[in-house]
């Protein structure tokens, strides 16, 4: 595993690894020490959670860690992407974790030649991927169900503007989920093939055992437009419309009382949104450590 950049690269073996990494440093088992290693964490859109989940698990693993300040970095006097990264490789840098609104430039960038050998995270491109979002999120699965097969999941809210959704998508059908979209027809996206599309809430969440809401992101809208009434109306997961049997999840930031009331949140449905949060520091440690393992750089 030289990069992530995308979950279509992973095998059933790679994910399995990953999990059973973070597994061992949830329990205390696995401890790291990767005091000579350098990561450059790379923001580019705005991160709370990612970013600070990928800080403390650097910490965790000792590993030593820089955040580059877009802003007031030469790339506002016009240097380009390879030229900054391969400047940061010369100054001793080893890895990078990358988030940027260009849904190709880590894959471009991990396909280029630098100063030395390098490895690239994918912390969020554009609308198409997020690894680490994705496999947090299996590790979260895994803690309520140990077998994946046949269980279904619906996804429901921003489809078409979410990278959380295709990367789910891209994990959980490794495993053999049954895949329910749920949104109104303008926020479901390009179909995704063995995925159910539903735009009736009350079909889609009937015998799902995983309800996963998604935010509207409207920073992403161009040209598009949505009634949040009808939204709220028609597809808001409260105390009448969550399964009682089926665990509820997130990737956050929520819009309250949008996708999800604040009444649902605050009871012991919501746990288990902050449970992925949790959940994504040790996944962010396993991802680093097999890299840093397995290359032996």
């Amino acid at each position: 595993m030289k990069h992530l950049i995308k979950i279509e690269d992973l095998t059933v073996d790679d994910i399995n690894n990953i999990y059973e990494c973070a597994c061992a440093f949830e329990r205390g088992e696995k401890k790291a020490n990767f005091k000579d290693k350098y990561v450059c964490n790379m923001f580019f859109e705005n991160s709370t959670r990612t970013k600070l989940s990928f800080e403390m698990a650097q910490s965790k693993i000792n590993i030593n860690k820089f955040n580059f300040e877009a802003n007031v970095s030469s790339i506002n006097k016009g240097e380009d992407m390879f030229d900054t990264i391969n400047n940061l490789v010369a100054i001793g840098m080893d890895a990078f974790v990358l988030r940027h609104k260009d849904d190709n430039l880590i894959q471009e960038l991990s396909k280029m030649s630098y100063f030395k050998e390098i490895s690239f995270v994918n912390a969020g491109s554009g609308k198409s991927a997020h690894p680490t979002q994705a496999l947090l999120d299996f590790y979260t699965i895994k803690s309520y169900f140990s077998d994946l097969k046949g269980k279904t999941i619906t996804i429901t809210g921003d489809i078409a503007h979410s990278r959380v959704a295709k990367s789910n998508i891209a994990l959980l059908k490794k495993f053999y989920m049954n895949i329910r979209c749920l949104a109104p027809i303008e926020l479901q996206g390009e179909k995704i093939e063995g995925v159910d599309y539903y735009t009736s809430l009350k079909e889609a969440f009937e015998g799902s055992d995983i309800i996963m809401a998604l935010r509207i992101q409207k920073e992403r809208f161009e040209n598009e437009t949505l009634n949040l009434d009808d939204y709220i109306k028609n597809y808001q997961i409260n105390e009448n419309t969550m399964p009682d049997n089926a665990i509820l999840m997130h990737p956050g930031p929520i819009n309250k009382d949008i996708e999800i009331s604040s009444s649902l949140l605050n009871s012991n449905k919501g746990e288990t949104i902050l449970k992925q949060t949790q959940n994504g520091v040790f996944i962010r440690m396993a991802v680093l450590n097999n890299i840093i393992e397995t290359r032996g750089f």
